[in-house]
């Protein structure tokens, strides 16, 4: 069994929604060359179930596998990296042990692309993937459940980038035929449910909701009808119905997966305040700004109990709220959120283009309380991270967009030119 994961929700929400989310340096593939084919058995004992056998923790890479995993759960990033990166270089070194070596490269791979992807490291992550395939192949044989996870994440990976549908889809078929022809109903429960989402991004509504229902009633049987999986589908489901605005029937998706999420990883976990979030913003798809604002602000203690005060999921939180405040025209309010925000972002991302966007936002909204004497201190910040980002403007869209729209907005209070007095015939 690979090492357990949690699907990325995030990335996986985001896209349902139709919105736009101590380094290890990712390792080429490069496949462990075997002195014979794998048995029937395969290696030994390897993998995170293996972190407790004691014959199994002999082989150096094996160990390093498992410190890495232990070092992590300790919350020690930094030695958590170095142990994976010596895992993979002993385990790629090994010329004995090689199907023990390919064994623990099956794992590593998928672990360090994992890791890079939560970096937001695309390319780092498919890299990893594709080493990770070729390594469950080498030591478990191409027709092997590491095989069929290895490929199965390899697809999930690209699927969130949107890329290769046609590609993804052979290779989601391939999975489903490895999983029915090993009976393993938790691969093929997954692998259902992403080619399920797959034909959404191709715009095959009906069946996107009949796979994604298909691989959330085999998620249940497989998993468990409160497992972190079973609840995953009911966001994918959900956001399927949000992205053709039926906002009551995606929201009454994401109401039983954040009672399955609440229940078990309880209403504080990352997992299910994004799925809170995305909840409480339907609410304003629907013009509902008052309900929306209720429930994002319930969830805002919380949010600042797990991400801390200065991190950007609070802010997103924060800029929510005081959005729902002005669409309710609670001005004053929504500023003062405005104002919450941009102090976070002095002091978190300085001078950058979201630290100008937090400005001017809270600009726009004091002028129009107070006059443009009353927002001249905040307009004086605007123009300031304007001027700062100028000189990269020309290399960075965002950039570039900010300081056209920082220009736009200081010419709301300049002061017109004198006009030349007429002469007098």
């Amino acid at each position: 069994m690979l090492t357990p994961r949690l699907l990325p929700l995030v990335s996986v929400l985001l896209c349902a929604l139709g919105l736009a989310a101590c380094t290890t340096e990712p390792v080429g593939p490069r496949e462990v060359q075997l002195t014979e084919e794998p048995g029937e058995s395969g290696p030994r004992c390897s993998g995170a179930d293996c972190c407790a056998d004691a014959e199994a923790l002999e082989f150096a890479p094996q160990r390093q596998y498992c410190s890495a995993l232990a070092l992590d759960n300790e919350g020690k990033a930094p030695a958590s990296a170095s142990a994976l990166k010596d895992a993979i270089a002993g385990a790629r070194a090994e010329k004995i042990r090689t199907h023990d070596a390919s064994g623990v490269l099956c794992h590593a791979y998928a672990l360090d692309a994992q890791r890079a992807g939560d970096r937001g490291e695309a390319a780092a992550a498919r890299t990893g993937l594709a080493a990770a395939v070729q390594a469950c192949r080498a030591g478990f044989g191409k027709e092997s459940n590491q095989a069929a996870q290895a490929m199965l994440d390899s697809a999930e990976q690209r699927l969130q980038s949107k890329e290769e549908s046609a590609k993804i889809g052979e290779e989601l078929a391939a999975v489903l035929v490895l999983a029915r022809k090993n009976a393993n109903a938790q691969i093929e429960a997954d692998a259902t449910d992403a080619l399920g989402r797959l034909m959404g991004i191709g715009g095959d509504v009906s069946a996107e909701r009949r796979l994604l229902t298909e691989g959330m009633e085999m998620r249940r049987k497989a998993y468990g009808e409160n497992s972190y999986q079973t609840g995953m589908s009911y966001v994918n489901l959900g956001g399927s119905y949000m992205r053709v605005n039926d906002n009551a029937a995606g929201r009454a998706w994401y109401e039983r997966a954040i009672a399955v999420y609440g229940a078990t990883l309880g209403m504080a976990d990352p997992v299910t305040l994004e799925v809170r979030a995305a909840h409480a913003m339907s609410y304003s798809a629907e013009r509902n700004h008052k309900r929306a604002q209720e429930l994002l602000e319930a969830m805002l203690p919380q949010a600042l109990q797990t991400f801390g005060p200065q991190s950007e999921e609070t802010v997103a939180i924060l800029n929510d709220i005081g959005n729902m405040q002005q669409h309710q025209g609670q001005s004053q309010a929504a500023l003062l959120r405005f104002e919450e925000v941009l102090a976070i972002r002095r002091v978190s991302m300085p001078n950058t283009v979201k630290h100008g966007r937090s400005a001017l936002l809270a600009a726009t909204l004091k002028r129009k309380i107070a006059g443009c004497a009353g927002g001249s201190a905040l307009d004086a910040e605007v123009r300031r991270i304007a001027a700062q980002l100028e000189p990269s403007s020309a290399k960075d869209d965002e950039a570039k967009l900010f300081v056209l729209d920082a220009h736009d907005a200081a010419q709301q209070c300049a002061t017109p030119a004198p006009r030349a007095a007429r002469k007098k015939k």
